[in-house]
């Protein structure tokens, strides 16, 4: 065989690998794989929502979570089943499983493992089962709370700390993040504690898992946690001497001393959006700090590997820190 024979015949091989390695990706079956988890954990345990979310491209990928809430053990689990391309090229699956404690009572979500049969695998696309039903693409970030709606009517309730939380896919516990040889937890004691994240897109700033921390006492915090479906949680935690905060009147506000509107405008402008990655987790949140009332949004980007803060009232500059990995979601 001539020179150019063999050229041509390893051109022809390497088209073929590469259109191989953009076009080819293997699904899965919802319902096959939710038969994969252990039988122990789908006899004790309530399957609570369920996402499927691809993308096509050297970087593409099929992921297929399922979230369980086990009432006797008072536990929440993530199982995250991933069919990514190794080298860009050859697909691969992984296995992936958290499982938290929790105060929280989530069998208020339960929903039958009999609708995973209408899930259907399609790319670049988003499939949610949530209370029983099955939204897709648009219709997943059109079902969550805003902060407007939730907060409506309460000018004058007294606010510990206000949050919306959104994250591209199901998760719990808090982000491992590695820096060199230092290990930093993402989240304090407001968001631990067993918390379910669902999946949202991040197209609207303003909605999302919108959660009310209200004060009890001077070391008890009530939290008011808005699902989607007008699902509300609810429970309550101390902070402790180990923390060093006590809740006074110097932390608590009410929305009618800061300009709400105003903000959320901000918060949801285009360039925000733009600047926050699909693969992250976000988290907005208004509190007081010695006498002045702040808002902020923080996320961290996955596949960038960046966690950034900005201050959007009063104005402020983004201020971002590089991570080397993500090490685990950990429950704290």
């Amino acid at each position: 065989m001539g020179m150019k024979k063999l050229l041509a015949v390893f051109g022809f091989f390497l088209i073929f690998l590469l259109l191989f390695g953009y076009f080819y990706l293997p699904s899965e079956s919802m319902d096959e794989l939710y038969k994969k988890i252990p039988e122990q954990v789908r006899e004790n345990s309530q399957l609570i929502a369920a996402y499927y979310s691809s993308q096509t491209g050297f970087s593409g990928f099929r992921e297929y979570q399922f979230a369980f809430y086990n009432p006797k053990e008072r536990t929440l689990s993530i199982y995250t089943f991933k069919i990514s391309k190794l080298l860009k090229v050859w697909p691969r699956m992984t296995e992936d499983k958290i499982s938290c404690k929790t105060q929280l009572n989530y069998s208020v979500l339960a929903t039958s493992p009999e609708k995973l049969k209408n899930f259907k695998n399609c790319d670049n696309c988003r499939v949610l089962l949530y209370t029983g039903r099955i939204y897709k693409n648009e219709e997943i970030e059109n079902i969550y709370p805003s902060i407007e709606q939730v907060i409506k009517g309460k000018e004058n309730t007294t606010y510990v700390k206000l949050s919306l939380l959104k994250d591209s896919e199901i998760t719990t516990g808090t982000i491992i993040e590695v820096h060199g040889d230092m290990m930093f937890p993402t989240d304090d004691i407001y968001y631990g504690k067993g918390l379910l994240y669902l999946p949202s897109p991040m197209v609207n700033l303003t909605r999302g898992v919108v959660v009310e921390f209200l004060p009890v006492d001077n070391e008890t915090i009530k939290r008011v946690i808005h699902y989607p479906d007008n699902v509300t949680l609810s429970d309550e935690f101390k902070i402790t001497k180990y923390h060093r905060v006590n809740i006074t009147p110097n932390m608590t506000w009410t929305p009618k001393e800061i300009p709400l509107k105003q903000i959320l405008q901000k918060l949801n402008s285009l360039q925000h959006q733009k600047t926050i990655g699909k693969n992250t987790r976000v988290r907005f949140h208004i509190f007081k700090d010695s006498g002045e009332v702040y808002a902020w949004i923080r996320w961290i980007d996955k596949d960038k590997k960046i966690h950034a803060e900005l201050r959007i009232y009063p104005p402020g500059s983004i201020d971002k820190r590089r991570f080397d990995y993500i090490y685990e979601y950990y429950c704290n």
